[in-house]
């Protein structure tokens, strides 16, 4: 027993139920265990979801300060966070809506702000595009894993729920919304995240500070 083992299997238990469903009996049920041997090893149940905080942003692998241009540096942030939300995407729900309370945690934080800071971009803007970037990070991650075909009792094949879901888009009633129902219909999660990713990058440039001559 360790507070690894605990911390592993509570993240285990988040992946398969969520958030909601963890316990010390649950994650003391995983391991064979009694609840109470947990507390030789953790403080209870906000220290375990601390500890799944750090496990998750360690698993970031983010550097301490990144290297090369602004733009650059905000591609490869993002796609650091895909990249472990997809891997643990009900734990990255958990982490990014927490508030960060652990250096481990809010090493990924500092790595962005002292990013746009090294760039020249002013300290209120610095922060304002993190809760932006955070914002994005979560409205996509949560569009992703819950309207996933996983994500209730759909059993239709991938073509079948397209072809429905563009026909009752044509058939609403709804002049434009019928228009771009071939379009509406599918979801491009990929090319959606790299487009919003882009998009915060062009509205960037226009608050980016001017390089001397």
């Amino acid at each position: 027993m360790s507070r690894d083992r605990i911390i592993r299997a509570a993240l285990l238990i988040i992946d398969e139920e969520g958030v909601e469903a963890l316990s010390m009996r649950r994650i003391a049920a995983r391991l064979g265990v009694q609840a109470m041997s947990l507390y030789n090893h953790v403080r209870g149940k906000d220290d375990i979801l601390d500890g799944v905080t750090e496990f998750i942003t360690g698993d970031m692998r983010m550097p301490r300060r990144m290297a090369g241009g602004w733009e650059e540096g905000i591609r490869d942030l993002s796609y650091g966070f895909r990249r472990a939300s997809l891997r643990h995407p009900r734990a990255c729900e958990m982490v990014l809506m927490r508030q960060l309370s652990t250096r481990t945690a809010l090493a990924p934080v500092d790595t962005m702000i002292a990013m746009m800071l090294d760039h020249g971009f002013d300290e209120e803007i610095a922060v304002r595009v993190l809760r932006l970037f955070v914002s994005f990070q979560v409205g996509t991650l949560l569009q992703e894993v819950r309207s996933g075909p996983g994500s209730g009792r759909e059993t239709r094949a991938p073509e079948e729920r397209l072809a429905a879901r563009a026909a009752y888009f044509a058939g609403s009633g709804f002049p434009a919304v019928a228009k771009v129902a071939p379009i509406l219909a599918v979801n491009d999660h990929e090319a959606e995240f790299a487009f919003g990713v882009e998009l915060l990058i062009s509205a960037l440039r226009d608050l980016a500070p001017v390089a001397p001559d």
